[in-house]
Order: structure tokens, then C-alpha cells, then sequence
């Protein structure tokens, strides 16, 4: 049996070709429903009885940031044990993980009590390294570059659908609904992996080297550092202004009764292009120069959250977050597919890990620095703020060229 999607021919009948396709199905599945509260957690805060525009924007950041203050720490020890014992057990202890913190989190009585659940969800997190390490480890090399793209569409995938959905339902039936759907999801997912994918390569737990050997490997050794810090300035730059993005567009004009549905939609978007460009990105960077792609990404990402800042319609949103999806689908998949074809077999897991770290580190400078200055200015000029910390990615690409040279 063969199935064809974006001019790749998977033929399940080869093993490594089927994992490709349900590990795709299951992360799809996973990603929308860790994305359909997205849209609408600034206004979850709200719900939860913070009063003010300022508190507000600060506890969004605060709740966005949650997932990533523990993760941080535990996502190269879970891609560790991967390596040693199992890359599919880490994939269903994550998403399992993920199912018990999402339905905790309907019940949340207080914004303290949902930013608890949120860290809780980081320490039990990994579910994607873990995909990424499962998939460079069981791909042969010629491939890793398309299927890391491939896996990246199944992501973007679920972040199109899960910010639609979220929202939608949210206006409909409520906030706390969307939780429960969420946990359902996951299981379902997890199920699927049990059932339909099977693990080629393990490692012998004698060769694997400690978390910490390989983070000292990975500080010291130019090829590795490089790619760790563009992720983390790339995740900075991409996610400053997400938790303030309901609020931005309500600025805008946009109608409060279905601001979450419209959040939803403009998240939506940018997956929608991030889906289409995730693999033609990948192609390329199995046959062209990656300094060259990461230039092109990072400056068209550059650009495109520079011009958010001189929006006066939250329609104009909508075309620059087209721009944006399409440049992020050229950016952190192509550091990932780099880093899985340099690295080496037995420890792929753990760099994994530690370029998931980075993303997640990232991640939770973006949201903590959302809380912290978003509060003391106008929305406009954090647009202007992220733009000037992706503009830094873009000048740091040579050293990807120079570290993999050495």
C-alpha cells in the first residue's frame, strides 16, 4: 500500500515508513489539542477573576510561560532515557502526561492554581523531542531532512485545527470544555502509537553517555552551539508577543463577542502556511545550502512581525501572519534537520533534547518577558522588539557555516 502527500510516496509496508505516518497522525492529533487553548487562555485569566489590563497581561505571560520553567530542565533527561531504554516508551509517557495536566486544568478554580497545572504539564512535556529523535533514529539519512519536514507538517497540521476549534468551541460552550477535549485527545493518541509503531533502533545502554557528558559535547563544539542559540533567539523573537495577541487584536477592532474565534483563526492562518512551506523548506535543505535558507527565513520573519507594529486593522493581521508561517516553516525545522544529520546516531536522542531545551528556554524567556514588559508599553513596539531579536538570528547564520566547518 501506498499513500502520496506533498509528492512523498510512503509506502507502509516499509517500517520506517509507516512509524513516519502514525507518529505524523498521532503529533497532528496531540498538537491540536495542546493548541485549542491558545486562542482563548488570556481570556481564561480574565474568566478566573484577574482584574485589570496590566495584571492581565502579565498573568497571560505568566500562564503561557508555565509549560517551559520545568521542561526546560526535563526534556534532555526524558530524550536521555529514550535513548537508553526506548524512544517510543518517552513519546506515550508524554502524551500521557499531557492528557492528565489538560484535564486538571478544567477544573482550575484560580489563575495560581492554572499556572501550577501549566509547570505541571513541563515536567511530564517532551512529546515532540521525543518524535524528533524517534524519527532521525529510524530514517535512513538521505531522508531525514523531508521527513523532519514531513513531521513538521503533521505539527502545523494540529496547530491549524486546534486554534480553530479551541476558539470556536470556546464561544460556543465555554473555556473549561475545551480542557476536557483536549485529554481525550491525547489518550487517543497514545493509543495510536501503542498500537502502530514500531521502534528499529535502540541503543545499547552501555554506549549511551550521560546527560551531562553531552552537554558539555554540545556548549563546546561550534556546530552544535550555534544551532542551540539561533533556536533560542528564533523562539524569543516568534513567541514575545503571543501571549498579548487577543488583547493586540481587540485593539485592532476586533469584535470582542468572537475574539477568540478571530485569535484563533489568525494563529490558524500562519499554521495554514507553515503546513504548505514546512516541506518545501525541508526538501531544500536535503539539497542546498542551509546558511542560505536560514538567511532567507530569518529575514522574512524579520520583516514580517517589524510590520505588525504599523497595523491599523486586525485584517492586515491576517496577511502578515501568512508572511510569518512561512518563514517559521524555514527556520527552527531546518536547525532540527541540521542538527539530525550532524549529530551522531547513538545520541541523537539527548541533542534532541537539549535543541528542544533551547526551543523551550526560548520560549520561556518570550513569555516571562511578555508578562514583565508588556504591562509598561504600548503593544505595537513589542512587535518592533521581537523583529530586532529576530533580526539577530539572521546575522548570527554564518556561524552555522563556520561551526560546521571546524
Amino acid at each position: 500500500m501506498k499513500i502520496e502527500l506533498n509528492s512523498l510516496k510512503l509506502n507502509v509496508n516499509d517500517v520506517w515508513q509507516r512509524n513516519l505516518i502514525f507518529l505524523a497522525v498521532s503529533q497532528f492529533i496531540a498538537m491540536m489539542g495542546m493548541n485549542a487553548c491558545v486562542p482563548f487562555l488570556p481570556l481564561y485569566v480574565r474568566e478566573l477573576g484577574v482584574v485589570g489590563e496590566s495584571a492581565q497581561r502579565f498573568w497571560s505571560g505568566l500562564v503561557f510561560s508555565g509549560p517551559y520553567i520545568l521542561s526546560i530542565v526535563f526534556v534532555p533527561i526524558w530524550g536521555s532515557l529514550g535513548d537508553r531504554y526506548g524512544r517510543k516508551l518517552m513519546i506515550i509517557r508524554a502524551i500521557l502526561g499531557l492528557a492528565i495536566a489538560m484535564f486538571l486544568m478544567g477544573f482550575a478554580r484560580n489563575v495560581f492554581e492554572l499556572f501550577l497545572l501549566r509547570v505541571f504539564q513541563g515536567a511530564t512535556s517532551g512529546f515532540i523531542a521525543a518524535n524528533l529523535g524517534f524519527t532521525v533514529s529510524n530514517t535512513p539519512a538521505d531522508r531525514k531532512g523531508y521527513a523532519v519536514g514531513f513531521l513538521q507538517s503533521s505539527q502545523s497540521a494540529g496547530a491549524i485545527a486546534g486554534p480553530i476549534l479551541g476558539g470556536f468551541v470556546s464561544d460556543l460552550l465555554g473555556f473549561r470544555e475545551v480542557f476536557f477535549a483536549v485529554a481525550f485527545l491525547c489518550l487517543l493518541s497514545a493509543l495510536l502509537i501503542v498500537g502502530f509503531v514500531k521502534e528499529i533502533n535502540k541503543t545499547n545502554l552501555e554506549n549511551s553517555e550521560s546527560t551531562l557528558q553531552v552537554l558539555k559535547m554540545v556548549i563546546r563544539e561550534p556546530k552544535y552551539r550555534y544551532p542551540m542559540i539561533m533556536i533560542t533567539l528564533g523562539q524569543i523573537g516568534i513567541f514575545l508577543t503571543f501571549p498579548i495577541l487577543p488583547y493586540f487584536l481587540e485593539q485592532l477592532g476586533a469584535p470582542p463577542k468572537i475574539l477568540s474565534s478571530i485569535t484563533g483563526l489568525v494563529i490558524g492562518l500562519s499554521s495554514i502556511f507553515n503546513i504548505i512551506f514546512a516541506p518545501i523548506w525541508g526538501r531544500w535543505s536535503d539539497k542546498h545550502s542551509v546558511v542560505k535558507l536560514l538567511k532567507r527565513s530569518s529575514l522574512i520573519l524579520t520583516v514580517a512581525f517589524f510590520l505588525h507594529s504599523f497595523a491599523f486593522s486586525y485584517y492586515l493581521i491576517l496577511v502578515l501572519r501568512a508572511l510569518v508561517g512561512l518563514s517559521i516553516a524555514g527556520l527552527v525545522p531546518i536547525l532540527y534537520s541540521h542538527l539530525g544529520k550532524i549529530g551522531d546516531r547513538e545520541k541523537i536522542g539527548v541533542i534532541m533534547g537539549f535543541a528542544s531545551s533551547a526551543t523551550l528556554f526560548g520560549s520561556l524567556v518570550a513569555f516571562l518577558g511578555s508578562a514583565l514588559i508588556s504591562p509598561l508599553m504600548n503593544l505595537n513596539w513589542l512587535f518592533v522588539l521581537s523583529a530586532g531579536i529576530l533580526s539577530i538570528t539572521f546575522l548570527l547564520t554564518k556561524k552555522i557555516e563556520q561551526g560546521s566547518a571546524r
